[in-house]
């Protein structure tokens, strides 16, 4: 029994030296950072969404206190967090070879070893594959021909709004975007036949997507011992796959995996083509993931900017991960970008007006074309300026180093996670005037005085892949919202107004009124 005790006495003192040692790593290193704790590091704050923080937020105020580089322990895991835009230019762009995985959360795939991965997870020589087979899907004709079903997403979501407008009642104008994005991402990553607005199943599923990832127990425990992790994601799914704990993100796979199997057999018997109930043309990211080509030769073993060599097709579970991850991406985001946008426009009917303007002169009584929003400039800064305050996205801005390297004169080791304080760069008035947390729109006719001044959509190779097909998604919406509808910010728009979310910022709601035109 002494014996015992005195073995697990050892065991619990090293296994305290060893945690001690670890979260002592910036300090080692001369680099500031808030104070960790034993075993947990920062984790907890940075994921602590029970009390209402964002971790956007959170790294916001350290940077605050902290300055443009610094250090904190997400468990067991060094995290660098930097505000320097030459730093990041650094790392995003120029040495891109060594910072080319993202930082995930613990339990997600393991690129290196799962043979179905997505856009957004995978790394090096899959990553670069996957990227070259992806980027044709958002060519301009591929745009263009999945416009007609966001449009009429789009007029569904109107006719909701104009029972709003005969109210006169407050409403939370987020909600709608949710349900457009949603029902209009759906049609076009996942298949869906026609709309389904307030009607969908699979909203609570993606809901629960964003909600249980990193506030799990495994979640925590992987962070604070990482050499466990694929105990922990076995574990985890070990209890997917028996029922003890629901998998809302394995549903929305199985449901599109299974699409994409009709599909493919769709397609090998000649049937590629479908009208849906509303007159619309089906096309998706399906058909369009089965007909990519690649001329670009890759090799996964290794990973290099050049003379890479690869299979030239997706594999069908492999176009399965990448449409649900678009849907989720593309959901969440583009949702979250109208939802701000609506929130500063409610507040500046001077800007609302001018965007009218420009809408009467560019598009007039004409149908509404793709050709007709690249002209749409002032609307494109509006955008900007709502994307520059509200960055829904900044999580992305992340990676893992793959290999120790100097960046600046500091040197970063391998494994190291490095995040970009999007929040921070956006706010910083040294950058953007005195006024930079105020909506200017027109700041946006001069020019950015560095590229990684605005980090909305990331910059480098690794940037956001649907940017264009985001920014066609805000613009269509603007335009027929607008068309219709005056937004008028409610007596109560700030007071239900914040930013929450976990790693996305999103608009805890959006409280305006709308008056028909």
């Amino acid at each position: 029994m002494i014996l015992l005790l005195v073995l697990l006495g050892v065991a619990a003192y090293a296994a305290y030296s060893f945690s001690k040692h670890r979260i002592e790593y910036w300090e080692r290193h001369g680099v500031v950072g808030p104070k960790p704790t034993i075993f947990f590091g920062n984790f907890r704050e940075i994921f602590n969404k029970t009390a209402g923080r964002n971790s956007v937020l959170q790294i916001y105020d350290w940077t605050k206190q902290f300055g443009k580089v610094y250090g904190f322990q997400e468990g067991w895991k060094n995290v660098l967090v930097i505000s320097d835009l030459d730093m990041l230019y650094e790392i995003f762009v120029k040495k891109f070879e060594s910072f080319h995985a993202r930082k995930l959360y613990p339990l997600s795939p393991d690129s290196d070893t799962s043979a179905d991965i997505d856009l957004f997870h995978a790394h090096g020589g899959k990553w670069k594959r996957i990227r070259t087979l992806s980027t044709p899907t958002f060519a301009t004709i591929n745009l263009k021909n999945v416009m007609p079903t966001v449009v009429h997403s789009i007029d569904v979501m109107l006719e909701f709004m104009d029972k709003k407008a005969q109210t006169g009642e407050d409403f939370n104008i987020h909600e709608h975007f949710q349900e457009f994005s949603l029902d209009g991402i759906s049609r076009i990553a996942l298949g869906q036949k026609g709309t389904r607005q307030f009607n969908n199943p699979n909203l609570n599923k993606i809901r629960e997507v964003f909600r249980g990832a990193p506030n799990t127990f495994l979640h925590t425990a992987s962070a604070t011992v990482p050499y466990f992790q694929p105990v922990f994601r076995t574990l985890l799914f070990s209890l997917f796959r028996y029922g003890i704990i629901r998998n809302p993100f394995g549903e929305l796979m199985d449901q599109l995996n299974k699409a994409v199997k009709l599909r493919k057999e769709a397609h090998a018997r000649g049937e590629k083509e479908e009208i849906d109930e509303f007159g619309v043309k089906r096309v998706d990211f399906i058909d369009f993931f089965l007909e990519v080509e690649s001329d670009e030769q890759l090799d996964v073993t290794k990973f290099k900017m050049s003379g890479m060599r690869v299979i030239k097709k997706l594999a069908l579970s492999e176009i399965g991960c990448n449409c649900l991850l678009f849907l989720l991406a593309g959901f969440d985001t583009t949702a979250n970008t109208l939802g701000f946008t609506a929130y500063c426009l409610a507040k500046s009917p001077e800007t609302q007006a001018r965007l009218r303007e420009e809408i009467e002169e560019v598009v007039g009584s004409d149908e509404l074309s793709y050709e007709h929003l690249g002209k749409l400039r002032f609307m494109e800064n509006v955008v900007k300026e709502a994307l520059r305050l509200y960055p829904v996205a900044s999580f992305a801005n992340s990676r893992n180093c793959t290999e120790t390297t100097t960046v600046g004169d500091m040197t970063i080791e391998k494994g190291t996670f490095v995040q970009a304080d999007t929040f921070a760069i956006h706010r910083n008035k040294k950058l953007w005037g005195e006024d930079a947390d105020e909506f200017i729109p027109d700041r946006w006719t001069v020019e950015r005085s560095h590229q990684a001044a605005w980090l909305s959509f990331g910059i480098g190779p690794r940037m956001c892949v649907g940017m264009r097909l985001a920014n066609m998604i805000s613009k269509l919406v603007l335009v027929k919202v607008l068309s219709k509808f005056e937004l008028i910010a409610s007596p109560r728009i700030d007071e239900e107004f914040g930013m929450i979310g976990g790693s996305v910022l999103m608009p805890k709601a959006v409280l305006v009124q709308l008056k028909a035109r």
